[in-house]
């Protein structure tokens, strides 16, 4: 009798000694987790501040200069433009990342939603690069061609369409000093499927790279700015309407593709 209940106590001891290890370790992975997590938070409010930073800082430069009429009758009327242009472009910028953040944020609690309607898919990518042009580098050659009927529509929602195809024409800008932008529609290339494909004849992207560039937050040229979120939420939006964001790892030579597939649903 006294064997067996110094066996239970042993028992006991084990059981009771093993959920303390349990619990030691699960405590101190979720402990590095949150060191982690709080390094992760803490780098990511650097970036944040400084890309918001860099636009405001023009913003609110050249707004002084064009606002001080001493100044600004010192000034050319190109060089008045001129200004005008760099205004409007870091305030473009500074809403590009305010609404990311504000996107991946609504994507992470779920509150992103679709508003699915009738989407002319020559439209979108026309609407698009009208959007980004005026910051197409003067070397570079931004364009578009279509394998699909100007009355060519799908069932989808438009402004993310539009969003995904921006996002990456807005990245392949970033990276394209000289050459082209080509933009292009593809029915063929993969069947049940319309095609939306951005090439550019910029760096490029190691294949090593092609899904961690889909990253939340990673950026693998700091000198061009953004917060790392754009094709993330390429990735999101294209999987949420039933297609794939990828980097087309089978083009070659220099340059990169980035490629959106939707679905056809006339």
């Amino acid at each position: 009798m006294n064997n067996i209940f110094l066996i239970i106590i042993i028992l006991f001891l084990v059981i009771a000694l093993v959920a303390v290890i349990y619990m030691y370790y699960k405590e101190r992975r979720r402990s590095e987790k949150y060191k982690q997590g709080i390094i992760s938070q803490k780098e990511y409010l650097q970036n944040m501040s400084h890309d918001i930073r860099t636009p405001m800082n023009a913003i609110c430069g050249f707004s002084q200069i064009l606002c001080n009429k001493q100044i600004r009758d010192m000034l050319s009327e190109e060089e008045i433009a001129d200004y005008g242009v760099i205004i409007q472009s870091n305030t473009d910028l500074l809403s590009t990342l305010v609404n990311d953040i504000l996107d991946i944020s609504d994507m992470e609690s779920g509150k992103y939603r679709m508003n699915i309607g009738v989407c002319n898919v020559n439209d979108v990518c026309r609407k698009a690069i009208s959007t980004v042009k005026y910051r197409c580098p003067a070397n570079v050659n931004l364009y578009m061609t279509t394998d699909v009927d100007d009355a060519y529509t799908i069932e989808s929602d438009p402004k993310r369409v539009e969003q995904v195809v921006m996002n990456y024409l807005t990245n392949a800008e970033k990276h394209t000093e000289e050459g082209e932008i080509h933009v292009h529609v593809s029915l063929d290339e993969n069947p049940g499927m319309v095609t939306f494909s951005v090439t550019d004849t910029g760096e490029g992207v190691p294949p090593e790279n092609a899904e961690r560039i889909f990253g939340r937050f990673e950026k693998f040229n700091t000198i061009n700015g953004g917060t790392g979120l754009g094709l993330p939420i390429c990735r999101k939006i294209a999987t949420q309407l039933g297609g794939e964001a990828k980097l087309d790892l089978t083009h070659q030579g220099k340059g990169a593709r980035f490629v959106f597939t939707h679905p056809v649903r006339a």
